[in-house]
């Protein structure tokens, strides 16, 4: 779980911003995140295909035992500067090794080819997390989602 607490004011006021726009109530989010952690660029290159509706898939490792999110669950994402800029919809799940994540899969990332996507993934988790122990059979989380606002900019 992210350490940005969903219940921070900025937060409650951009889902609250969101449900009024929506003309819904959404819930409380699970988690408040940024993709690609403490790296900026990366952080804002991700968030951008998100906001343009490329971006509908996401995989994690090391997997957090328990999971506190599941599908139907909100999140919102954050920019570089910790700003929450969209709420998320965790569509679906599936779990398993790195070595069997489907081309189809890979392609929801919107980070490139699938070649591109299993080069990239694994030097984010092996040398820039430092998991020394991820390998080609390491089980990962594949998650699907949907963006719920703002809603994808036109392309």
């Amino acid at each position: 779980m992210s350490s940005i607490d969903p219940q921070r004011p900025d937060v409650v006021a951009f889902m609250a911003e969101a449900s009024a726009t929506l003309n819904r109530h959404l819930p409380s989010p699970k988690d408040v995140f940024s993709f690609g952690d403490d790296d900026a660029r990366l952080n804002d290159s991700l968030l951008a295909l998100v906001l343009d509706g490329k971006k509908t898939g996401t995989a994690t490792f090391p997997i957090p035992e328990p999971l506190h999110w599941g599908p139907g669950d909100y999140a919102v994402v954050v920019d570089s500067k910790g700003r929450p800029r969209a709420v998320i919809r965790t569509v679906s799940f599936a779990r398993c090794p790195f070595k069997d994540v489907t081309e189809d899969f890979a392609l929801s990332e919107a980070e490139g080819d699938y070649d591109t996507w299993r080069k990239s993934h694994i030097w984010f988790w092996k040398d820039n997390q430092g998991e020394a122990d991820f390998s080609e059979e390491s089980i990962v989380l594949c998650e699907r989602f949907e963006l719920v606002y703002p809603k994808a900019s036109a392309a």
